[in-house]
């Protein structure tokens, strides 16, 4: 199998460790757009704004142009902020080989089609044949890249195909649920999102736990009725890694949404939140997701947690 990852951020990286070391046999192609970036971490193998002293394994090919190889390609990762998606599937399309795999990793809503990633790339993509997969949990990725016991969901269209996807990812340390959920899958790992920025912001307005565990069910009541407007099932099930793992993960951990909640918490605008994040070369999907959840409730009753944070944001 022959394999691109598109997206040289943290996340991508600590995908590309763990695909590396998995499959040692395997020659694993890793794109990024910044030619600086991609020359450094070819020299050192680590990366140079995250994970220090964690090198990529040799069977990591750091490439600064895809055009050459892309059409070969059986499996495309896709390692980069759900925004981008559409513009980087309207590039690509033309070169995808029939049949090529898509593996989405990003956990967020498309703003301009209000559109979930799945149904985005199936719109843009809808005179090719593909095969659409979404890896979706609580993954940190520093602690993807330190090898902790994680496990995750994958959502595939073919469980055959998902059979060959959880053969590259799953190790003694990465396990993986196989599911055809697709949607509630994308979903949760979106909406999430914005629970975690809730959670930060009230964890540093300090809240009390049973305050922000009245937050956490009436924000988990909204999520319920979003995700039915989606086009998913309201029944959610914390079996799910990408529901019950990726809460816990995400809003009680060291994420990045969490720290953009903390920080318009502490006093920040969104403006100077996002800043701050810039700086540290973070990127929060909340605050986006956010924005394209609003289009859809802003006429609905109800979503008073929704609504709040987004004018918060906004306003």
């Amino acid at each position: 199998m022959k394999i691109l990852t598109l997206g040289l951020g943290s996340f991508g990286f600590a995908i590309n460790k763990l695909l590396g070391e998995n499959n040692p046999t395997l020659d694993f192609y890793f794109y990024g757009r910044n030619k600086d970036l991609v020359n450094t971490i070819k020299k050192t193998r680590e990366h140079p704004n995250f994970f220090p002293g964690y090198k990529l394994p040799q069977n990591i090919i750091l490439i600064d142009d895809y055009r050459e190889i892309i059409s070969d390609m059986d499996l495309i990762i896709l390692a980069i902020p759900a925004q981008n998606i559409g513009q980087t599937i309207k590039e690509i399309s033309q070169f995808l080989k029939p049949g090529v795999i898509i593996l989405n990793l990003a956990k967020g809503i498309d703003i301009s089609t209000n559109q979930t990633i799945y149904g985005l790339v199936s719109d843009l993509l809808r005179d090719k044949t593909f095969n659409y997969s979404v890896l979706s949990g609580g993954m940190l990725s520093f602690e993807v890249v330190a090898g902790k016991n994680i496990s995750a969901d994958l959502g595939v269209i073919d469980l055959e195909i998902g059979q060959k996807l959880v053969s590259l990812f799953q190790n003694k340390n990465f396990n993986i649920n196989l599911s055809k959920n697709i949607t509630n899958i994308e979903l949760y790992g979106s909406l999430k999102n914005i629970m975690a920025i809730i959670i930060g912001y009230y964890e540093a307005q300090n809240e009390g736990k049973s305050t922000i565990g009245k937050y956490f069910v009436d924000y988990l009541n909204e999520c319920k009725q979003i995700i039915s407007l989606y086009g998913g099932s309201q029944n959610l099930d914390f079996g799910y890694y990408s529901l019950g793992g990726d809460m816990i993960a995400t809003c009680f951990g060291n994420s990045r949404n969490r720290y953009f909640g903390e920080l318009l918490g502490l006093g920040n605008t969104a403006k100077q939140a996002l800043e701050i994040l810039e700086k540290e070369n973070k990127h929060s999907e909340g605050y986006e997701t956010i924005k394209a959840v609003y289009e859809k409730i802003k006429d609905e009753p109800g979503f008073e947690m929704t609504k709040k944070f987004y004018h918060m944001i906004n306003d």
